[in-house]
Protein backbone atom coordinates (compact mmCIF):
# COMPACT_ATOMS: atom_id res chain seq x y z
CA UNK A 1 0.00 0.00 0.00
CA UNK A 2 1.79 3.61 -0.65
CA UNK A 3 -0.39 5.74 1.02
CA UNK A 4 -0.64 4.05 4.44
CA UNK A 5 -1.54 7.24 6.28
CA UNK A 6 -4.92 8.31 6.25
CA UNK A 7 -6.31 12.03 7.74
CA UNK A 8 -9.58 12.37 7.90
CA UNK A 9 -11.26 15.72 7.85
CA UNK A 10 -14.34 16.22 10.08
CA UNK A 11 -16.30 19.51 10.28
CA UNK A 12 -18.21 20.68 13.21
CA UNK A 13 -19.48 24.00 13.57
CA UNK A 14 -16.56 26.27 12.71
CA UNK A 15 -13.72 24.32 13.27
CA UNK A 16 -12.10 21.24 11.44
CA UNK A 17 -11.05 18.52 13.44
CA UNK A 18 -8.25 16.36 11.62
CA UNK A 19 -7.60 13.08 12.82
CA UNK A 20 -4.34 10.57 11.41
CA UNK A 21 -4.74 6.85 11.70
CA UNK A 22 -2.86 4.16 9.57
CA UNK A 23 -3.04 0.45 8.09
CA UNK A 24 -1.10 -1.00 11.30
CA UNK A 25 -3.74 1.28 13.75
CA UNK A 26 -6.49 -0.97 12.13
CA UNK A 27 -5.08 -4.05 12.36
CA UNK A 28 -7.82 -6.42 14.29
CA UNK A 29 -7.87 -6.51 17.65
CA UNK A 30 -9.85 -7.30 20.71
CA UNK A 31 -11.32 -3.94 21.89
CA UNK A 32 -14.48 -4.70 18.65
CA UNK A 33 -15.26 -7.85 20.38
CA UNK A 34 -15.43 -6.47 23.96
CA UNK A 35 -17.89 -3.21 22.15
CA UNK A 36 -15.32 -1.18 22.72
CA UNK A 37 -13.77 1.18 19.85
CA UNK A 38 -10.69 3.40 20.39
CA UNK A 39 -10.43 6.95 20.42
CA UNK A 40 -9.33 9.14 17.80
CA UNK A 41 -7.79 12.42 19.13
CA UNK A 42 -7.20 15.14 16.67
CA UNK A 43 -3.97 15.43 14.96
CA UNK A 44 -4.79 19.28 14.49
CA UNK A 45 -7.24 21.45 14.45
CA UNK A 46 -8.34 24.35 12.11
CA UNK A 47 -10.29 27.16 13.97
CA UNK A 48 -12.73 29.46 12.25
CA UNK A 49 -15.35 31.96 12.68
CA UNK A 50 -17.35 31.77 9.55
CA UNK A 51 -19.74 28.74 10.85
CA UNK A 52 -19.60 27.44 7.30
CA UNK A 53 -17.88 24.44 5.84
CA UNK A 54 -14.17 24.74 4.17
CA UNK A 55 -12.51 23.29 0.47
CA UNK A 56 -9.79 20.90 1.74
CA UNK A 57 -7.28 19.82 -0.80
CA UNK A 58 -3.42 18.01 -0.65
CA UNK A 59 -0.71 19.23 -1.83
CA UNK A 60 2.48 17.16 -1.18
CA UNK A 61 2.56 17.36 2.58
CA UNK A 62 0.72 20.39 3.08
CA UNK A 63 -2.79 20.77 3.76
CA UNK A 64 -4.78 23.70 2.07
CA UNK A 65 -8.28 25.15 3.36
CA UNK A 66 -10.09 27.37 1.77
CA UNK A 67 -13.09 29.08 3.00
CA UNK A 68 -16.81 28.97 1.38
CA UNK A 69 -17.29 32.77 2.71
CA UNK A 70 -13.85 34.76 3.16
CA UNK A 71 -10.43 35.38 1.77
CA UNK A 72 -7.29 34.22 3.10
CA UNK A 73 -6.20 30.46 3.24
CA UNK A 74 -4.73 28.21 5.87
CA UNK A 75 -1.33 26.10 5.24
CA UNK A 76 -1.04 23.30 7.59
CA UNK A 77 2.24 21.16 7.00
CA UNK A 78 1.06 17.01 8.11
CA UNK A 79 4.58 16.28 8.88
CA UNK A 80 5.68 19.25 11.41
CA UNK A 81 2.06 20.20 12.54
CA UNK A 82 2.94 24.01 11.58
CA UNK A 83 0.76 26.66 10.42
CA UNK A 84 0.66 29.57 8.76
CA UNK A 85 -2.14 32.05 6.95
CA UNK A 86 -2.05 33.58 3.32
CA UNK A 87 -4.47 36.64 4.07
CA UNK A 88 -3.84 38.00 0.72
CA UNK A 89 -5.33 34.94 -1.17
CA UNK A 90 -8.55 36.57 -1.94
CA UNK A 91 -11.27 36.07 -4.63
CA UNK A 92 -12.56 38.36 -7.04
CA UNK A 93 -15.97 36.68 -7.00
CA UNK A 94 -18.97 37.73 -5.17
CA UNK A 95 -20.93 35.57 -2.13
CA UNK A 96 -23.58 35.09 -5.27
CA UNK A 97 -21.15 33.36 -7.02
CA UNK A 98 -18.82 31.82 -4.54
CA UNK A 99 -16.05 29.00 -5.08
CA UNK A 100 -17.79 25.56 -4.58
CA UNK A 101 -15.20 23.84 -5.20
CA UNK A 102 -11.18 24.23 -4.93
CA UNK A 103 -8.74 21.08 -5.95
CA UNK A 104 -4.98 20.25 -7.39
CA UNK A 105 -4.97 19.76 -11.29
CA UNK A 106 -1.46 18.88 -12.16
CA UNK A 107 1.34 21.36 -10.19
CA UNK A 108 -2.00 23.93 -10.44
CA UNK A 109 -4.28 24.89 -7.66
CA UNK A 110 -8.37 25.69 -9.15
CA UNK A 111 -11.24 27.08 -7.73
CA UNK A 112 -14.41 26.79 -9.39
CA UNK A 113 -17.70 28.58 -9.05
CA UNK A 114 -21.43 28.17 -9.56
CA UNK A 115 -21.27 29.71 -13.15
CA UNK A 116 -18.61 27.38 -14.36
CA UNK A 117 -15.82 30.42 -13.67
CA UNK A 118 -12.24 28.87 -13.09
CA UNK A 119 -9.34 30.56 -10.94
CA UNK A 120 -6.18 29.62 -10.40
CA UNK A 121 -4.21 30.38 -7.97
CA UNK A 122 -0.87 32.51 -8.49
CA UNK A 123 2.15 33.25 -6.26
CA UNK A 124 3.07 36.60 -5.57
CA UNK A 125 6.36 37.91 -5.11
CA UNK A 126 5.61 40.10 -2.40
CA UNK A 127 5.08 39.48 0.75
CA UNK A 128 6.64 36.04 0.63
CA UNK A 129 4.53 32.82 0.81
CA UNK A 130 1.61 34.50 -0.18
CA UNK A 131 -0.74 34.19 -3.10
CA UNK A 132 -4.06 35.28 -5.35
CA UNK A 133 -6.64 33.59 -7.64
CA UNK A 134 -6.69 34.59 -11.15
CA UNK A 135 -9.81 33.97 -13.25
CA UNK A 136 -8.85 31.50 -16.02
CA UNK A 137 -10.41 33.11 -19.55
CA UNK A 138 -12.42 29.95 -20.53
CA UNK A 139 -14.25 28.67 -23.66
CA UNK A 140 -18.19 27.96 -22.96
CA UNK A 141 -19.58 27.76 -25.75
CA UNK A 142 -20.05 23.85 -25.70
CA UNK A 143 -22.09 23.91 -22.14
CA UNK A 144 -25.37 25.36 -20.98
CA UNK A 145 -25.29 28.79 -19.24
CA UNK A 146 -26.49 28.58 -16.31
CA UNK A 147 -25.47 27.86 -12.46
CA UNK A 148 -24.15 24.04 -11.55
CA UNK A 149 -24.50 22.51 -8.31
CA UNK A 150 -22.10 20.11 -7.84
CA UNK A 151 -22.55 16.36 -6.16
CA UNK A 152 -19.07 15.17 -7.22
CA UNK A 153 -16.03 15.96 -8.76
CA UNK A 154 -12.37 14.10 -9.83
CA UNK A 155 -8.96 14.90 -11.36
CA UNK A 156 -8.48 12.62 -14.34
CA UNK A 157 -4.82 14.00 -15.71
CA UNK A 158 -2.59 16.97 -15.07
CA UNK A 159 -4.54 19.85 -17.02
CA UNK A 160 -8.27 18.32 -16.87
CA UNK A 161 -10.83 17.62 -14.14
CA UNK A 162 -14.98 16.42 -13.95
CA UNK A 163 -17.27 17.83 -12.38
CA UNK A 164 -21.42 16.45 -11.60
CA UNK A 165 -24.35 18.79 -11.97
CA UNK A 166 -26.84 17.09 -9.56
CA UNK A 167 -29.59 19.20 -11.25
CA UNK A 168 -29.43 17.56 -14.29
CA UNK A 169 -27.42 14.47 -13.58
CA UNK A 170 -24.85 15.09 -16.24
CA UNK A 171 -20.78 15.38 -16.28
CA UNK A 172 -18.82 18.48 -17.25
CA UNK A 173 -15.20 18.21 -18.42
CA UNK A 174 -12.61 20.75 -18.23
CA UNK A 175 -9.34 20.86 -19.66
CA UNK A 176 -7.02 23.26 -18.43
CA UNK A 177 -4.63 23.44 -21.62
CA UNK A 178 -7.32 24.51 -24.05
CA UNK A 179 -9.48 26.47 -21.42
CA UNK A 180 -12.63 24.82 -22.60
CA UNK A 181 -15.47 23.01 -21.27
CA UNK A 182 -17.23 19.51 -22.56
CA UNK A 183 -19.94 18.29 -22.05
CA UNK A 184 -19.68 14.50 -21.02
CA UNK A 185 -21.37 12.44 -23.02
CA UNK A 186 -22.70 9.10 -22.58
CA UNK A 187 -20.49 6.23 -24.43
CA UNK A 188 -21.86 3.24 -26.73
CA UNK A 189 -20.25 1.01 -28.75
CA UNK A 190 -20.16 1.17 -32.50
CA UNK A 191 -23.44 0.62 -33.85
CA UNK A 192 -25.42 0.81 -30.42
CA UNK A 193 -27.30 3.47 -29.06
CA UNK A 194 -26.02 5.09 -25.80
CA UNK A 195 -28.77 4.83 -23.24
CA UNK A 196 -31.04 8.09 -23.27
CA UNK A 197 -31.93 7.81 -19.99
CA UNK A 198 -28.80 8.15 -17.71
CA UNK A 199 -30.64 10.36 -14.96
CA UNK A 200 -30.88 6.45 -12.97
CA UNK A 201 -27.27 6.33 -12.79
CA UNK A 202 -26.18 8.86 -9.19
CA UNK A 203 -22.64 9.70 -11.02
CA UNK A 204 -20.07 11.36 -8.85
CA UNK A 205 -20.15 11.84 -5.02
CA UNK A 206 -17.65 14.15 -3.23
CA UNK A 207 -14.18 14.01 -3.99
CA UNK A 208 -13.76 11.04 -6.10
CA UNK A 209 -10.55 8.95 -7.57
CA UNK A 210 -9.89 7.85 -11.22
CA UNK A 211 -7.15 5.24 -11.57
CA UNK A 212 -6.55 3.13 -14.76
CA UNK A 213 -9.11 4.90 -17.27
CA UNK A 214 -11.99 4.56 -14.21
CA UNK A 215 -13.58 7.34 -12.08
CA UNK A 216 -14.33 5.52 -8.46
CA UNK A 217 -17.21 7.03 -6.38
CA UNK A 218 -19.19 6.17 -3.38
CA UNK A 219 -22.54 5.07 -4.84
CA UNK A 220 -25.86 3.15 -2.82
CA UNK A 221 -23.85 0.89 -0.48
CA UNK A 222 -20.37 0.21 -2.10
CA UNK A 223 -18.26 1.95 -4.64
CA UNK A 224 -19.01 2.56 -8.44
CA UNK A 225 -16.55 2.44 -11.64
CA UNK A 226 -17.21 4.43 -14.81
CA UNK A 227 -15.23 4.38 -17.87
CA UNK A 228 -14.06 7.62 -18.96
CA UNK A 229 -13.17 7.97 -22.50
CA UNK A 230 -11.82 10.26 -25.19
CA UNK A 231 -12.43 10.42 -29.05
CA UNK A 232 -12.55 12.35 -31.60
CA UNK A 233 -11.92 15.37 -29.14
CA UNK A 234 -15.15 14.46 -27.75
CA UNK A 235 -15.58 13.14 -24.11
CA UNK A 236 -17.37 10.36 -22.96
CA UNK A 237 -18.76 8.04 -19.97
CA UNK A 238 -19.62 4.58 -19.95
CA UNK A 239 -22.55 3.00 -17.80
CA UNK A 240 -21.34 2.20 -14.14
CA UNK A 241 -19.99 -0.76 -13.10
CA UNK A 242 -21.08 -1.41 -9.04
CA UNK A 243 -18.77 -2.74 -6.35
CA UNK A 244 -21.38 -3.61 -3.35
CA UNK A 245 -19.41 -2.99 -0.16
CA UNK A 246 -21.46 -6.37 1.40
CA UNK A 247 -19.88 -6.68 5.24
CA UNK A 248 -21.71 -4.29 7.06
CA UNK A 249 -24.02 -3.98 4.35
CA UNK A 250 -26.93 -1.84 6.44
CA UNK A 251 -24.11 0.67 7.49
CA UNK A 252 -23.35 2.39 4.28
CA UNK A 253 -24.75 5.58 3.57
CA UNK A 254 -23.43 7.60 0.03
CA UNK A 255 -23.99 10.92 1.60
CA UNK A 256 -21.69 10.28 4.44
CA UNK A 257 -19.25 8.49 2.67
CA UNK A 258 -16.13 9.21 1.73
CA UNK A 259 -13.60 7.62 -0.89
CA UNK A 260 -9.62 7.92 -1.32
CA UNK A 261 -6.67 5.77 -3.02
CA UNK A 262 -4.68 3.86 -1.26
CA UNK A 263 -2.37 1.79 -3.59
CA UNK A 264 -1.87 -0.97 -5.81
CA UNK A 265 -0.59 -4.45 -4.85
CA UNK A 266 2.58 -4.97 -6.26
CA UNK A 267 1.89 -8.55 -7.15
CA UNK A 268 -2.10 -8.71 -8.24
CA UNK A 269 -2.11 -5.15 -9.74
CA UNK A 270 -5.21 -4.65 -7.98
CA UNK A 271 -6.07 -1.29 -6.22
CA UNK A 272 -6.49 -0.05 -2.38
CA UNK A 273 -8.75 2.36 -1.43
CA UNK A 274 -9.88 3.72 2.11
CA UNK A 275 -13.12 4.08 2.53
CA UNK A 276 -14.64 6.44 5.51
CA UNK A 277 -17.85 7.00 7.14
CA UNK A 278 -19.23 9.28 9.64
CA UNK A 279 -21.59 7.38 11.64
CA UNK A 280 -25.10 9.53 12.88
CA UNK A 281 -25.63 8.49 16.52
CA UNK A 282 -29.21 8.28 17.64
CA UNK A 283 -30.88 10.81 20.74
CA UNK A 284 -27.67 13.03 19.69
CA UNK A 285 -24.82 10.94 21.56
CA UNK A 286 -21.40 12.88 21.94
CA UNK A 287 -19.67 10.15 21.40
CA UNK A 288 -19.36 10.65 17.50
CA UNK A 289 -17.82 7.65 15.61
CA UNK A 290 -16.10 6.63 12.12
CA UNK A 291 -16.32 3.60 10.06
CA UNK A 292 -12.99 3.30 8.66
CA UNK A 293 -11.96 0.25 6.05
CA UNK A 294 -9.50 -0.61 3.50
CA UNK A 295 -10.84 -2.44 -0.12
CA UNK A 296 -8.91 -4.72 -2.73
CA UNK A 297 -10.17 -3.92 -5.98
CA UNK A 298 -9.62 -6.55 -8.30
CA UNK A 299 -9.13 -5.13 -12.07
CA UNK A 300 -8.28 -6.70 -15.40
CA UNK A 301 -6.91 -4.73 -18.80
CA UNK A 302 -9.21 -4.33 -21.49
CA UNK A 303 -8.92 -3.88 -25.01
CA UNK A 304 -8.72 -0.09 -24.73
CA UNK A 305 -6.00 -0.51 -22.21
CA UNK A 306 -7.70 0.37 -18.96
CA UNK A 307 -7.92 -1.89 -15.85
CA UNK A 308 -11.39 -2.60 -15.76
CA UNK A 309 -12.75 -3.46 -12.26
CA UNK A 310 -14.31 -6.78 -11.21
CA UNK A 311 -14.76 -7.79 -7.70
CA UNK A 312 -14.13 -6.26 -4.64
CA UNK A 313 -12.94 -7.40 -1.42
CA UNK A 314 -12.97 -6.78 2.02
CA UNK A 315 -9.20 -5.74 3.48
CA UNK A 316 -9.61 -4.62 6.67
CA UNK A 317 -11.86 -2.22 8.83
CA UNK A 318 -12.67 -0.63 12.00
CA UNK A 319 -14.76 1.82 14.28
CA UNK A 320 -13.00 4.70 15.70
CA UNK A 321 -14.50 7.12 18.30
CA UNK A 322 -13.24 10.82 17.70
CA UNK A 323 -12.29 13.39 20.16
CA UNK A 324 -13.98 16.93 19.49
CA UNK A 325 -14.08 18.37 23.13
CA UNK A 326 -13.47 21.95 22.02
CA UNK A 327 -16.53 21.97 20.40
CA UNK A 328 -18.81 21.53 23.46
CA UNK A 329 -21.83 22.86 21.84
CA UNK A 330 -21.93 21.11 18.43
CA UNK A 331 -22.73 16.98 19.11
CA UNK A 332 -22.57 15.81 15.58
CA UNK A 333 -20.75 15.81 12.42
CA UNK A 334 -21.36 17.73 9.76
CA UNK A 335 -19.50 16.47 7.45
CA UNK A 336 -16.51 13.95 7.09
CA UNK A 337 -13.59 14.49 4.06
CA UNK A 338 -10.40 12.39 3.84
CA UNK A 339 -7.59 12.11 2.03
CA UNK A 340 -4.62 9.65 2.26
CA UNK A 341 -0.63 10.85 2.21
CA UNK A 342 2.28 8.93 1.39
CA UNK A 343 5.46 9.38 3.34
Amino acid sequence: MDNELLFIICQAGSQSFIYKTSLMDLSPDLSPRLGIATRLKPHYIVHGDDHGPRHFFLSGSELYAVSFLKDGMYVLNLDTRCEHLDPLARRPVSSVDPFIMVIQVGRATLALTETLQVYRKAHLVCPPRSSSWVRCMTDHSQIPDRKVKLSGYVVVSDNSFTVCDTLTCSCLHFNLDAKKWHVVMPWAPWGEYPPRDMSSYRFLNGRCVFVDGFIYTCSGKGLAAYELLYEDNCVYLDIPIYLPLSWESEMWRTERMCLDYAGKDVNSGAILFWVVQGLQMKYRDPQNKLWITAVEVEVEKTPRKSMKPVGIRHVVSATRLIDQQETMDQKEVISTRCCAVSF
